[in-house]
């Protein structure tokens, strides 16, 4: 017992002389990053957490460059969303699209720890008010999990329950069918794609943080979330990234 307390210190030394040696390299452009910098380099951080000039306040949805001032978006104007905000660290583009498709698709999934990162550096503020219960990842059908052999919502969800001191609640909605993926297919084919495709199981409701990767046409934060809050849960949105509309 007293060589386990003696080695812990040790443990700790080494660790610490290991990182001022060799220090980590940023994900995104393996520059090593300095003391100041925690998950990426100050350049990239700046270029992922780029927002729009102006954007709808519920969905995050983009307006044109030419508009002036924040407003509801004619989505949300038509059809109001059934959770409270949506937010995105980011835009999908540049950098941050680059290091989703390596996280997504080529099992990089060291990257949930930075991703995880940026979506708190971007909205703590909103993250605290919101004043949430637990985390509930948008879940992947069992047939998709075996196939990619990771839900990435799930790995950003836990990263950022570890930070929030929240529990990560998988069971709150769960898929009853498997679907395409919702990048093959138009804005139509994405609304049809999602629906009844969620359903949430009777439990005390609660205030939940909805987590997505990436966030489009948002008919998936919408699905999901309707049927959380049909179970009266309270829901926002967090996503690493909100892809551009396309004109």
């Amino acid at each position: 017992m007293a060589i386990a307390h003696a080695i812990h210190p040790l443990v700790k030394l080494f660790k610490a002389v290991d990182i001022s040696l060799f220090p980590p390299a940023c994900p995104a452009c393996q520059k090593r990053l300095n003391t100041e910098e925690s998950f990426l380099c100050h350049d990239c951080q700046t270029s992922c957490l780029q927002q729009p000039t102006t954007y709808c306040p519920r969905c995050g949805h983009a307006h044109p460059a030419t508009t002036k001032q924040n407003h509801l978006c004619s989505h949300c104007l038509t059809s109001s969303p059934p959770f409270n905000w949506l937010k995105a660290a980011g835009i999908y583009q540049g950098q941050l699209a680059e290091l989703l498709q390596q996280f997504k698709f080529h099992h990089k999934t060291s990257l949930a720890s930075p991703l995880a990162d940026l979506i708190l550096h971007q909205h703590q503020q909103a993250i605290d008010q919101f004043a949430a219960d637990a985390i509930v990842p948008i879940p992947l059908h069992p047939q998709r999990l075996r196939e990619r052999g990771y839900n990435q919502a799930q790995l950003i969800g836990q990263q950022l329950a570890r930070h929030l001191n929240l529990p990560v609640n998988g069971s709150l909605v769960l898929r009853n069918r498997p679907t395409p993926p919702q990048s093959t297919l138009s804005l139509t084919q994405r609304m049809d794609n999602m629906r009844s495709v969620f359903y949430s199981p009777e439990a005390r409701p609660s205030k939940i943080l909805l987590i997505d990767d990436i966030a489009t046409t948002t008919s998936t934060a919408r699905a999901c979330s309707r049927a959380l809050t049909q179970r009266g849960h309270k829901v926002a949105v967090l996503v690493v990234a909100r892809a551009l509309p396309r004109h």
